[in-house]
């Protein structure tokens, strides 16, 4: 799957939101992704992400509940698929949950393509 780094809003405060767990600043974390939010709340990168903090700080069922959001607005988005199996296999804790804000989702992928189609 080929993956791109956006310069759009959503996909800033996704990154502001990965620079801030990084350091495990999980509440400023959540403001970046609340703003995420407000620009697409259908956007499986925001749930996922949701998930993988509540995942680092050991609630693994309200992560998992982030991850089936994400999942059920795009279904293809495989960060959730593989949080979720990583979430449901009662993997160990210092498994570290994939971010995933890169990876295109099903509508940015079918846009790409209608982009090439039309060149």
């Amino acid at each position: 799957m080929e993956k791109t780094i956006k310069n759009d809003p959503l996909h800033e405060e996704l990154h502001q939101a990965v620079a801030c767990i990084d350091v495990l600043d999980f509440t400023l974390a959540k403001e970046h992704l609340a703003k995420a939010m407000m620009i697409n709340d259908r956007a499986p990168q925001v749930h996922n992400l949701l998930g993988v903090i509540y995942h680092l700080q050991g609630h693994r069922d309200i992560a998992m509940r982030h991850y089936r959001a994400a999942y059920t607005f795009d279904a293809t988005y495989q960060p959730a698929i593989k949080n979720m199996l990583m979430c449901s296999n009662n993997h160990r804790v210092h498994d570290v949950p994939i971010y995933g804000c890169d990876d295109l989702t099903l509508e940015e992928r079918l846009e790409m393509k209608r982009d090439q189609e039309n060149v």
